[in-house]
């Protein structure tokens, strides 16, 4: 690979054979480089492979101005991420999730904090990505001192899962929120006795939010399944109705009306998770 531009000491664009242009980070990579030299590989720690030319220029924008030990704190929680959800993430999250961890350091070394209003149902509906907030906010205090609440946890769950479905922040955010009105809509119900302690509570919710997301992607599944539909709807009104209400919601929040088939699956898992009136 060669030197196209040299960013710092620590942090050079280069091209592969094919004339994609990546990020290389590594301690002293860039020390009296050139553009055109040959970059010593040995010497790269990490290599970003961004989607695009404009997220390529963020990227080096952002390394420019920030300590490389919080960017290569941030390349070690996006590699545990990458490993414990066992899949690969979007790029982007490098940019995203580091330009976000190194302001929160900042602004908790100014002495601010904000808190995140979605906090219980990051914990609830994202448990995977919660923990590994968990994981980077020990990281953060064991290398840097210092210590966030779970808010912050949260906030870093959310850009792995966006991350994870290649949404942007404001989509998660409006799919947490849906989520989160739909199950409080479910508990107020008058109809049905909606059961969070419920074994099968849990195994709701995460049917729950793969169909919001599925919803907000208009990405429904497209299956047949007209007598399934009708033997639901004749032995689970209650549900069914309640399935009928979500669908509204979502058509409200995303402009995506569940199938009638999405529904019938919905309503059966949800009789699950009721208690008998």
């Amino acid at each position: 690979m060669r030197v196209v531009k040299c960013i710092n000491n620590n942090v050079v664009i280069c091209a592969d054979r094919s004339g994609r242009e990546l990020v290389a980070m590594g301690c002293g990579l860039g020390f009296s480089l050139r553009a055109g030299d040959l970059v010593n590989e040995r010497r790269i720690e990490k290599l970003f492979r961004m989607e695009n030319p404009e997220e390529t220029k963020k990227l080096t924008d952002l390394f420019a101005k920030l300590p490389p030990k919080e960017i290569e704190l941030c390349s070690r929680i996006v590699d545990k991420a990458t490993e414990d959800l066992g899949q690969k993430l979007s790029p982007s999250v490098y940019l995203t999730l580091t330009d976000h961890v190194c302001f929160a350091i900042e602004r908790s070394r100014q002495g601010t904090v904000f808190q995140n209003t979605l906090l219980p149902e990051v914990r609830t509906f994202y448990p995977r990505e919660f923990a590994l907030g968990k994981y980077a906010l020990e990281l953060i205090e064991r290398e840097l001192g210092i210590h966030f609440p779970d808010d912050e946890a949260a906030n870093i769950a959310l850009h792995l899962v966006n991350a994870e479905f290649e949404n942007s922040l404001s989509d998660t955010l409006r799919i947490t929120q849906t989520i989160h009105d739909i199950l409080a809509m479910l508990s107020a119900n008058r109809t049905i006795a909606f059961d969070t302690q419920s074994e099968f509570y849990s195994e709701f919710s995460v049917q729950l939010k793969f169909l919001v997301f599925r919803a907000f992607s208009k990405s429904f599944y497209n299956r047949e399944e007209g007598l399934f539909v009708q033997a639901v709807e004749r032995v689970y009104p209650r549900e069914f109705a309640c399935a009928r209400e979500i669908s509204r919601v979502l058509q409200q929040r995303c402009g995506a009306a569940l199938p009638q088939a999405e529904m019938a699956f919905l309503a059966a898992s949800l009789h699950r998770t009721c208690r008998a009136i």
